[in-house]
């Protein structure tokens, strides 16, 4: 296929080993399958080299910003002008001509100076947008300054751009009212790809059986407080010997020892496993012997704007999703037949969850379970979104 040309795509970090690398790599294999070249640009402070790394796209980070834990004055100018991570920009855009520019989860001083670049050099500038948080300060500076810079630059900075991938209905529906009233960003929703060897292509039937158990799974950081895990554990703890089978949980990403400060005297409940880190090989290897993937967020911004990669990771693998309803990515199931969404995160509505899971039959289950794979099969893969998205990008630049 003919090169059409380079795409710059700025990000905030490294790529490393987790879901914002995963989504931007998503996107850019979805890119290069439209026919161009994409090329990183890493605009966040580093502390290390990151030498000897193997990715899949050419990265580069600049020199000017692996800032040591020691040069604070430096790294606080730049969190606050974003002063070497423009000159970068700069320079890199000098080098490689794009055809398009794309930012992702960068501070809003550089969204809007490279916006600022693109406009007077007639290069498109596009957003991909994945979140929106309110800015609460808990006690970290920089971490005030990094959450307040993004929610800014949703708000005054994206707007001006000419397009946005959105990666949510709410991020789509945001957007394209900002379009009807003032003709850009021109929008297109594009929630959580897989990436190749992400998603299975159907499931297994196996022996008919009577199962005992109902396996429940979730692999993250809870840490944040962005996902609750406490509630749905109290659930557990008092249903766990009433169930037509007996519900039980695996979590990863958080030690036995953790465990304790997260879920203070729930970490030894019958039935809760807490694995610490593991591979993602085997994280996807226990996710396809489990039953549900769980998900419980507070109805606010940031659950309502986001789209967690849990449910493309799960839903593509076979596995429904129990969740609450927040406006999100809920929205995509229905209940019953795809997924279970339970109204809050109350203990009535933990139990009740709890309950429909744990009574289902297998054929039930399992009727489940293809409901989820076919809709993720639809949602997730980046063969249904080449046609449009290489429509869609051809147009804003031939703009």
């Amino acid at each position: 296929m003919q090169v059409k040309g380079t795409i710059l795509y700025v990000i905030q970090s490294a790529p490393r080993d987790n879901a914002p690398t995963k989504h931007a790599f998503a996107i850019a294999d979805l890119m290069r399958d439209c026919g161009y070249e994409v090329i990183f640009l890493v605009a966040g402070i580093e502390p290390g080299s990151n030498g000897g790394c193997c990715w899949d796209y050419p990265v580069t980070i600049p020199n000017s910003l692996k800032l040591t834990k020691w040069q604070l004055i430096a790294k606080y100018h730049e969190r606050m002008t974003s002063c070497r991570a423009y000159a970068a920009f700069k320079d890199k855009a000098k080098e490689v001509s794009p055809a398009a520019v794309i930012y992702y989860g960068i501070e809003a001083e550089l969204a809007a100076k490279v916006s600022t670049w693109c406009r007077d050099c007639d290069v498109p500038v596009l957003v991909d947008e994945t979140d929106w948080f309110e800015p609460h300060f808990r006690g970290d500076i920089a971490a005030w300054i990094v959450e307040r810079s993004r929610s800014k630059r949703v708000e005054l900075v994206d707007t001006l751009a000419d397009g946005v991938i959105a990666i949510s209905p709410f991020f789509r529906d945001y957007f394209e009212l900002i379009c009807k009233e003032h003709g850009k960003p021109q929008v297109f929703f594009l929630p959580p790809l897989n990436r190749n060897g992400d998603s299975i292509a159907t499931i297994a039937e196996g022996v008919p059986r009577k199962r005992t158990v109902t396996r429940f799974f979730y692999a993250g950081s809870p840490a944040g407080g962005k996902d609750n895990l406490a509630c749905f554990i109290k659930a557990i703890e008092k249903l766990s010997d009433a169930m037509p089978s007996r519900p039980v949980i695996d979590v990863v990403g958080v030690s036995p020892e953790e465990a304790e400060n997260l879920c203070t005297g729930l970490s030894k409940v019958n039935g809760v496993h807490f694995w610490g880190r593991r591979s993602h090989d085997r994280v996807i290897e226990m996710l396809r012997e489990s039953d549900f993937g769980i998900l419980f967020r507070k109805p606010e911004l940031y659950a309502r704007a986001g789209f967690s990669t849990k449910f493309a990771e799960c839903m593509s693998n076979g596995v429904p999703m129990l969740c609450n309803e927040v406006g999100g990515a809920d929205a995509v199931l229905e209940t019953g037949v795809d997924g279970i969404v339970v109204p809050d995160m109350s203990e009535k509505s933990m139990e009740d969850g709890i309950k429909v899971a744990c009574s289902m039959s297998d054929c039930e289950l399992m009727a489940m379970k293809k409901a989820a794979l076919d809709k993720a099969l639809q949602l997730f893969s980046p063969e249904e979104y080449r046609d449009s998205f290489s429509l869609y990008l051809g147009s804003l630049i031939s703009r």
